[in-house]
């Protein structure tokens, strides 16, 4: 089948069998199966351009949705190539799930079925805190919460400390409209347990969209899901699509079995993209196989040096493995100010190796303050100069202490800077693979961020638990089990164990 889009009629793309099932098909509610490369964005952004041009008449929104912005960005990105710039003309949207609570949240705020302190119907949704208030390492956490329709603050003792605001800042904040997409959430969470709010979030989504596509449906959490529930019976359009076995995110809420059930219960129609179009040798097509269908498998042995990227799941185990591997995160357990500095330290040393940043940079610059990107190029140099002492034999304390003044000179925030907890560790890390050549580095992802992409070679740093998963055969319940399968499905030609 040949698709055209309607502004650029000469750019026809081919789908495969598999796929002009799963794009054309007529059922309300269909799940759409996806396994690793097998078109799975090409299929959601030519769905949503079908769904768009059909029932034209009908003015209510196609709407498709991801967790996160960059793949958000790249179903855009198909939309906008395969069907043309009217295809997102208003109110047709590609936008994140959070994105979407947002506008549950404002309409309710506008008719007044909740009411925000202040009297605010118009809110600023941060990302983080930290990008506004000062935070701390705290065990009391500032939340919102409902008082019948009324939101308010409230504070609630957590088990285990987290990077928190101060409880009055936070009231402050919130009273000024402020509040970020976790506290989005949290109300929201809430609110659909009161039948009349839900009410009104049914109706809004009813009267606003008409055709709803979500990516990575195994992403979604209780709330997720119940916005996902009352989309069905409102009789919208609904498309899930996603994998099983790439559900990594149940430390974050996610609730993949309660997915299945969902898809269950609705009787969903369903398509299976099995096809793939990643392997570029048989024998990576085989370990695939093996791997879904739960059979033993035996990875080759090979070198960090015949990969493109070392892949495992912790962090903590790519810092740990081969000197010539670059882990592109660095999390030393000293405190905010220094896992970010030392995140500045690591995305001079990855740029200037690798060519690609590191990991948390952006989380390490709002830690510190640094809005304006010409500030992190005016630290470039002392960033390099601190690298080169690195490699050398100073004390890494002395290069700390000394690394510490200049961001007192530059940086404009201050009061998270202190010399008092050095990182030595990942000082210490920093230094070892600084004495590396540069052109035999090799950058270490773990499995999460490694999720949604691929190169020719892939190397992965087995866990002895790893290593008996895939002798026994891989389980699709076991989280661990489903992190080590993304793993070991990234790489076109070859995969190997370290």
């Amino acid at each position: 089948m040949t698709m055209k889009s309607p502004d650029t009629p000469s750019d026809r793309i081919r789908l495969t069998p598999e796929q002009v099932l799963a794009v054309g098909n007529a059922q309300r509610c269909l799940y759409i199966e996806a396994a690793p490369g097998s078109g799975k964005t090409t299929v959601s952004a030519q769905r949503f351009g079908l769904h768009r041009f059909t029932h034209t008449a009908d003015h209510r929104a196609v709407v498709a949705v991801s967790f996160t912005r960059s793949a958000t960005e790249e179903i855009r990105n198909r939309v906008l190539r395969y069907w043309g710039p009217s295809a997102l003309a208003w109110p047709h949207r590609v936008a994140t799930l959070d994105a979407l609570l947002c506008d549950v949240l404002a309409h309710l705020l506008q008719i007044g079925a909740l009411q925000w302190p202040g009297g605010h119907r118009e809110l600023e949704v941060l990302d983080t805190w930290r990008s506004r208030l000062p935070t701390a390492s705290r065990k009391l956490k500032p939340v919102l919460a409902l008082n019948g329709t009324r939101i308010i603050a409230v504070s609630v003792q957590q088990s285990r400390a987290g990077s928190h605001p101060a409880p009055d800042d936070f009231l402050a904040a919130v009273d000024k409209g402020q509040c970020t997409h976790d506290n989005v959430r949290e109300v929201l969470q809430l609110a659909l347990q009161q039948p009349r709010t839900r009410a009104s979030v049914a109706s809004y989504l009813g009267s606003t969209i008409r055709s709803l596509i979500i990516d990575e449906i195994y992403d979604a959490n209780d709330l997720d899901l119940r916005l996902i529930h009352l989309a069905v019976d409102t009789g919208i359009d609904l498309t899930l699509v996603g994998d099983p076995w790439q559900a990594l995110y149940g430390f974050r809420g996610a609730r993949p079995e309660q997915v299945s059930q969902l898809i269950t219960h609705h009787r969903f129609a369903r398509r299976d993209l099995h096809t793939s179009f990643r392997w570029s040798t048989s024998t990576q097509q085989t370990l695939a196989q093996r791997l879904r269908h739960g059979e033993s498998t035996t990875l080759p042995i090979g070198r960090v040096q015949d990969a493109d990227v070392v892949l495992a799941r912790q962090w903590r185990t790519l810092w740990n493995t081969d000197t010539h591997v670059l882990p592109l995160a660095i999390k030393p357990l000293t405190g905010q100010f220094q896992g970010a500095a030392c995140t500045l330290l690591l995305n001079e040393m990855t740029e200037r190796s690798l060519g690609i940043q590191a990991v948390f940079l952006n989380d390490a610059l709002i830690t510190l303050g640094i809005t304006n990107r010409d500030v992190l190029e005016q630290l470039r140099p002392h960033l390099h100069h601190t690298l080169e002492a690195l490699a050398g034999t100073d004390s890494v304390r002395s290069i700390w202490r000394d690394f510490v003044n200049v961001l007192i000179t530059e940086l404009p925030v201050k009061s998270l800077i202190t010399h008092d907890r050095v990182p030595l560790s990942g000082l210490q890390s920093l230094r070892a693979k600084s004495q590396v050549r540069h052109d035999r580095l090799v950058p270490g992802l773990t499995c999460h961020q490694a999720k949604g992409r691929e190169w020719d070679a892939v190397g992965v740093r087995l866990e002895e638990s790893d290593v008996a998963a895939l002798h026994t055969g891989l389980v699709l319940q076991v989280e661990e089990h489903r992190s080590l399968y993304v793993a070991l499905t990234r790489a076109r030609h070859l995969t190997i164990a370290l």
